[in-house]
């Protein structure tokens, strides 16, 4: 059996404006799953209406940089093209939204991020 442990960060960890930012609530905490069970879904809430714009990102377990996955705003999600295959952003990016990962393989055992934006353009990150 192959385990995939999918590790979102503790709520808030994540911050697009230091100074402004809304409290990001990511649930579960730890997702551990077989790949035999075929998904994965992971959760994200801030409930701040001044931020119409959600982000998912994902970081490999080896700590390489953060990938944008896609991104969600006014109820229209958009993956980037290698994730659209398996990858399913659904929700509100003002309320509850999902980030659904098929046929999970042990190359999906990452990191997963979710941010909150007031603005729909992504900054690089390099680490």
């Amino acid at each position: 059996t192959v385990n995939l442990n999918l590790f979102p960060l503790a709520p808030h960890s994540l911050v697009v404006c230091v100074v402004c930012s809304p409290v990001i609530q990511q649930s579960p905490k730890h997702l551990l799953r077989r790949v035999e069970e075929k998904e994965a879904n992971l959760s994200c809430h801030h409930g701040d209406n001044d931020y119409p714009y959600l982000f998912w990102y994902q970081q490999k377990s080896n700590g390489g940089s953060l990938e944008l996955i896609g991104m969600l705003s006014y109820g229209a999600d958009s993956e980037e093209d290698k994730f659209k295959s398996r990858f399913d952003i659904t929700g509100h990016a003002k309320e509850d939204a999902f980030l659904l990962i098929s046929n999970i393989t042990a190359e999906d055992s990452a990191v997963y991020f979710c941010a909150a934006s007031k603005h729909s353009r992504t900054i690089p990150y390099n680490h």
